[in-house]
């Protein structure tokens, strides 16, 4: 079993002195504040490939680091992606949650977590796996399935639903986690469009269960180039695109700060999103998304791509989006 000596270091900054390897190789990020009272976290995260083995390009996936940062973000419920090995991180949440449990008794604390995840049937021809990890103690999710009509293609990753209900509050609400067509082909920009209509399809038949809908992943929204006589659409289009394709379906992207998710030759971009229905209060334009790791505290400024951030090395390319919302069900 993977042992996670130290974890959420916001709260508990010197368990890090037991973390050697991790802490003395990592940037430490700013502190990740905790969600408020009556509140439900939700996340996304790109774990680039998890875990991602050892390579003449480097040496692969921090697993110790990747928990850390995991369960720095005292979320509810995280939709995941890009996960190659499930059975690793069943053992990575199983650490975390013994580390968790350790850190409440040492403190005397009485918020505990217990961390399982649920992953979709398939993960492609890659092999990159979406899924759910999430806190039984604060969640119930049910009617976990896949959902192959957002499959766009067979090399491509379905998606998976799930219904989430507050164990503390009354909040309740559909999610899906997606990871979308990567590239700047038109073939993968057109799989991007055809995967919001089959989206809008797949919601369609969901509305009258409960308006409170939050779909959350990496949507891959990098543009197209220019070829065989077609424009160049760059990221910021195709996310204009997507905001207007968004109002049609009634759905709204939140806006995060800072905007950048992932980072590529030491640029920030916009992948990641999470998006929240407007026909329930889930869609308060007040809603904001905030990111983590080292695109916030970068602030997406642009980087020697030569010496790039330990987290970006050894855990993901993409940061955390995190999302608090209102404990309350109001439809």
């Amino acid at each position: 079993m993977i042992r996670l000596h130290g974890s959420l270091r916001h709260a508990a900054p010197a368990l890090c002195l037991t973390l050697a390897a991790a802490c003395s190789a990592a940037d430490s990020p700013p502190a990740i504040p905790g969600p408020g009272e009556g509140q439900i976290r939700v996340a996304t995260w790109n774990i680039r490939f998890f875990p991602e083995p050892p390579s003449d390009e480097g040496p692969g996936t921090d697993v110790r680091r990747t928990g850390e940062i995991l369960a720095g973000l005292d979320a509810d419920l995280i939709a995941v992606q890009e996960i190659a090995d499930p059975a690793v991180l069943e053992e990575l949440l199983a650490g975390v949650n013994a580390e968790l449990a350790a850190q409440a008794t040492s403190t005397g604390g009485t918020r505990v977590r217990h961390y399982v995840s649920r992953l979709a049937d398939s993960g492609g021809h890659g092999g990159q796996f979406v899924g759910f990890v999430y806190d039984t103690l604060a969640l119930e999710l049910t009617g976990v399935r896949t959902l192959w009509s957002l499959q766009m293609t067979p090399d491509l990753r379905p998606a998976l639903y799930g219904w989430a209900r507050s164990r503390r509050g009354g909040l309740d609400f559909q999610v899906v986690t997606v990871h979308n067509d990567s590239g700047t082909d038109d073939r993968d920009y057109q799989n991007r469009l055809r995967f919001l209509d089959s989206l809008d399809d797949e919601l369609a038949g969901r509305w009258a269960a409960d308006a409170d809908i939050i779909v959350l992943g990496d949507l891959n929204t990098m543009g197209r180039e220019a070829g065989e006589g077609l424009p160049r659409i760059s990221a910021d289009a195709e996310i204009a695109g997507l905001d207007r394709r968004l109002a049609e379906m009634d759905l709204r992207r939140v806006q995060s700060d800072p905007s950048c998710t992932e980072y590529y030759r030491g640029r920030g971009t916009r992948l990641d999103h999470v998006l929240v229905s407007t026909r329930s209060a889930l869609g308060a334009t007040d809603l904001e998304a905030s990111v983590f790791g080292y695109c916030g505290e970068n602030e997406c400024r642009r980087l020697d791509a030569r010496r790039m951030p330990y987290d970006y090395a050894r855990v993901s390319d993409h940061c955390p989006v995190v999302v608090d919302l209102e404990d309350v069900d109001r439809d």
